[in-house]
């Protein structure tokens, strides 16, 4: 943990918001546009004669002006969050009473504010987890929390992240996820009018790829691969999301087949399973369901063979130094630089992950409207043969 006074940070953020500009703090307070940009660059401190000054000029109290902050490291808030993860996994309640313990005693710590937001989000949904609806992990009964006070806590939390943050990808991710809130809390207005500034801004491939190459020009090689992979999978990551809701969204065989090629074309040529394991399978049930409504029952067959063996090829924790294509991503994607306890972490969230697709599967694949289509096709009987190995498989373990 850093202990820190922040001086430099309050001015910046102060300044910012009430609009005002360096040189207009400098000619209020006597001194240069340069000492102004030191002390928010965080290089000088403001001689302590002008500490009033500056205070009375925001409208601030000298203690928020020091904005005094015990920040934690990366690995102390990865550790929290798990802690505070688990024990919701066997007691919301108790998770909830020691969320807010941590909240009100790291109230300036922007990341972990961020963090907790996210859980509260969770459990304003009704889940224990991302991944189990609560009172049903290990037969644990909850009492069910207040979905809009919930709601309302993780936005409050949120809103002081972003009163915090002065980064720019800490700001963006603070809206995102306030945006993610909203929506979830059912205030799509408010959810969308946060993210139109957030998506319809200019394109961000023109400065990547300039930046790539003044990186090779400085002969910052590893800078500019790191650049380009991570633009890499953020671009890829968003045409094959972008495919699967489309497929959902539309309920069209057409195009839910033409939408299915080029997934499955990015998929393999991008080697996405180094990253994203779980993608393929996922869509092509998506895929294969859209062609069972429509009553397509060869290609509602091939597309559900597509997802069986996907699923059988699911690894259980991904691997992306595998590959040539995303291997400057792999220390960056490794949990364990946040720590053992966010590694664990995120490794038991991959086994609900791939236990929770497999069992969509099965019970997909096992329905009786895929059985009326069908009937005793020897590749549905083998899929579902398949299917029943998982579900075997699943209660052994």
């Amino acid at each position: 943990m850093s202990e820190s006074i922040n001086i430099g940070r309050t001015i910046a953020r102060e300044r910012r918001r009430a609009g005002v500009t360096q040189e207009a703090l400098a000619a209020h307070l006597g001194v240069s546009k340069a000492a102004v940009s030191k002390w928010e660059l965080g290089q000088s401190l403001p001689d302590v004669s002008l500490l009033p000054r500056i205070a009375a000029y925001f409208s601030l109290t000298l203690d928020d002006l020091f904005d005094w902050r015990d920040e934690l490291s990366q690995e102390e808030s990865a550790a929290l969050y798990a802690e505070v993860y688990a024990l919701g996994e066997k007691d919301l309640g108790a998770a909830h009473k020691r969320l807010r313990a941590l909240a009100s005693e790291h109230y300036s710590d922007a990341n972990l504010l961020l963090m907790l937001a996210s859980l509260l989000t969770v459990w304003a949904g009704g889940m224990a987890t991302p991944f189990a609806p609560a009172g049903e992990k290990d037969g644990v009964s909850d009492t069910p929390l207040d979905a809009d006070g919930l709601a309302d806590e993780a936005l409050a939390l949120l809103d002081r992240a972003l009163e915090l943050a002065t980064d720019p990808s800490a700001l963006y991710l603070a809206q995102q996820q306030k945006a993610t809130t909203l929506f979830q809390a059912g205030r799509y207005v408010e959810a969308a009018t946060l993210l139109e500034p957030l998506v319809y801004r200019q394109d961000t491939s023109t400065p990547t790829m300039l930046l790539a190459s003044a990186y090779r020009k400085l002969d910052r090689d590893d800078d500019a691969l790191d650049l380009l992979q991570a633009e890499r999978l953020r671009a890829a990551s968003f045409v094959l999301s972008s495919l699967m809701q489309e497929v959902g969204m539309r309920d069209d065989a057409a195009f839910a087949l033409a939408a299915g090629d080029a997934a499955g074309a990015v998929f393999e040529a991008l080697d996405m399973s180094a990253v994203n394991p779980f993608f393929s399978a996922t869509m092509f049930l998506e895929v294969a369901e859209v062609l069972r409504k429509a009553g397509e029952k060869d290609s509602a067959l091939d597309a559900l063979a597509r997802a069986a063996d996907a699923v059988r090829a699911v690894p259980a924790h991904r691997d992306p130094s595998s590959s040539l294509l995303w291997d400057r991503m792999a220390e960056r994607l490794d949990p364990a630089q946040a720590g053992e306890a966010w590694a664990d972490h995120k490794a038991r969230q991959a086994d609900e992950v791939e236990s929770l697709m497999r069992q969509a599967f099965v019970e997909r694949v096992s329905s009786s409207e895929w059985s009326e289509l069908v009937g005793d096709d020897p590749r549905y009987l083998g899929v579902l043969a398949m299917a029943e190995e998982q579900a075997a498989s699943g209660d052994s373990a």
